[in-house]
């Protein structure tokens, strides 16, 4: 069996998840109540960035005072443990999970050893597998990827490394589990401390740990003293890396969430505006076909209702408004794609300062060639989240332009129309005065010729002479009314 020695190896499950609204407080009171039954399982439930981190922990061969022996195959077993106690408390949890968010975990397994063991070959028969002489085929006898065959994992380990402080570290990225090679980010790893950094650090250097006289560990036997110094040494390092990964995994939870809720709104409601847009586009189109003149000659020939009847302007007043709210509900997608922009740029600087903080670099050892670090995972998809919101934006903006070309053409041809039917309203006003004005002036007539009248018949006037002046009265009288009737009639027939 494929063994070798390992310092504290431990392996790690690590469940996030956004809580609900009033159930934080229910969702850790329920973790207190069920650990205590669980042998062997140390949890470690914690608030960050509002989600609730569980941090659960088991001993793969506990040995506090050495090194043990161990094999991948126990690795192996340890893994589907866990998993099957993960598995039970994530169900237990899922009530108390934000609606359209989801459970996140990650394994990792810790230990410290020496010359990078995860690297080494089982023995050196394994050049009887090499597939050819590229110095990156030892990577594929290795311990970490024999580790990831007999977990069959789809893709090939990708390695990075680690400096915090003076001891290095190794993190061993394992590769997708089947079904879930869509998720890039790697949901299974390895972290390897130096153990040599370690020991040199409290031989040579300053020991950070300085043990108390009344301590266990301060008496005379120098040998459980520094036992004791290394382990503390070495746990302080790794819980300080182990806490920065954690904040890596924080971001990719939220990140995962966010696309997976807010953005696919955005990208749905964004893709149904530029449907609108461009049905709306079409019907303003369609409708402008009216202002030709080969349309508005036919309809007048045919004595139907041209482009200044009444069911045009109702067609583009309903244009126009639903074009204003589309501009309006446009203007708000903008913003919200804006806010998340800014947001992927915080969480992309933020990853950028963990990884600073580590001084976490890639190392070109894959048999792919691959070489990216945890960090740059979790960028990328940043990068891609904002890459597909500029470009929503962009389309949004660019079909917003031609909608707003397609609106200010519109608006010039009912300019056109409502000079034409102010032109129209103003030969009827002419008209109308002129009828007034023959009316006004029939009555005055009228009123002289009753004068007339009056006067004659004071004079005692003639059956004729009163025939003959009520005659020209009448006639005086009815003239501009019938001038002002052959007007009307002239006018309304021009009109049908």
């Amino acid at each position: 069996m494929r063994t070798f020695t390992l310092y504290d190896p431990k392996v790690y499950s690590i469940v996030l998840f956004k809580p609900g609204k009033d159930k934080e407080k229910r969702a850790l009171e329920l973790l207190k109540t069920i650990f205590p039954n669980i042998q062997g399982i140390k949890c470690d439930p914690s608030v960050k960035e509002d989600m609730i981190v569980i941090e659960l922990s088991m001993d793969i061969q506990p040995n506090p005072k050495g090194p043990v022996e161990v094999s991948p195959d126990l690795l192996k077993v340890k893994y589907e443990e866990m998993a099957g106690h993960r598995r039970s408390i994530t169900d237990k949890l899922r009530p108390f999970v934000d609606e359209g968010c989801s459970i996140h975990h990650y394994t990792l397994f810790t230990c410290a050893g020496n010359d990078k063991i995860w690297l080494k070959t089982y023995s050196d028969i394994s050049f009887l597998y090499k597939e050819s002489e590229e110095d990156h085929i030892d990577l594929h006898q290795s311990n970490i990827s024999f580790l990831n065959r007999i977990m069959t994992r789809s893709q090939e380990v990708v390695v990075n490394s680690i400096q915090h402080g003076k001891v290095s570290s190794m993190l061993y990225l394992l590769g997708h589990q089947q079904g879930r090679s869509r998720d890039m980010f790697p949901h299974d790893m390895v972290l390897e401390m130096d153990m040599v950094n370690i020991r040199t650090i409290s031989t040579y250097g300053v020991s950070p740990i300085q043990v108390s006289a009344s301590s266990p560990y301060g008496g005379d036997d120098q040998n459980e003293k520094k036992l004791y110094q290394l382990r503390q040494t070495y746990l302080i390092n790794m819980m300080a890396v182990k806490a920065k990964l954690i904040e890596i995994f924080l971001v990719q939870s939220h990140l995962t969430d966010m696309d997976q809720n807010e953005l696919q709104v955005i990208f749905v409601r964004g893709r149904e505006l530029k449907e609108q847009f461009y049905q709306l586009q079409n019907n303003i189109n369609d409708h402008m076909q009216l202002y030709s003149p080969s349309q508005t000659v036919k309809k007048r020939k045919k004595k139907e209702k041209d482009f200044l009847d009444r069911e045009s302007f109702q067609t583009e007043k309903e244009h126009l408004t639903r074009a204003s709210v589309s501009f309006s509900l446009v203007s708000e997608v903008e913003h919200q794609i804006m806010r998340y922009s800014s947001r992927m740029q915080e969480m992309d600087q933020k990853v950028s300062e963990i990884s600073s903080s580590i001084s976490l670099r890639a190392e070109a050892i894959s048999i792919e060639g691959l070489s990216h670090t945890i960090g740059g995972i979790t960028q990328r998809s940043i990068e891609t989240i904002r890459r597909d919101l500029n470009s929503l934006l962009e389309e949004l903006s660019h079909s917003r332009n031609i909608l707003s070309s397609t609106i200010d053409v519109l608006r010039t041809f009912i300019d056109t129309r409502q000079r034409e039917v102010s032109e129209e309203m103003s030969r009827l006003m002419n008209l109308l005065f002129l009828v007034f004005a023959c009316i006004g002036l029939a009555d005055a007539l009228g009123n002289f010729v009753i004068l007339a009248v009056e006067h004659i018949f004071f004079d005692d006037p003639t059956t004729g002479e009163v025939l003959k002046w009520s005659s020209m009265g009448l006639i005086l009288t009815l003239l501009p009314l019938l001038i002002a009737v052959i007007f009307l009639v002239l006018f309304f027939y021009k009109k049908k």
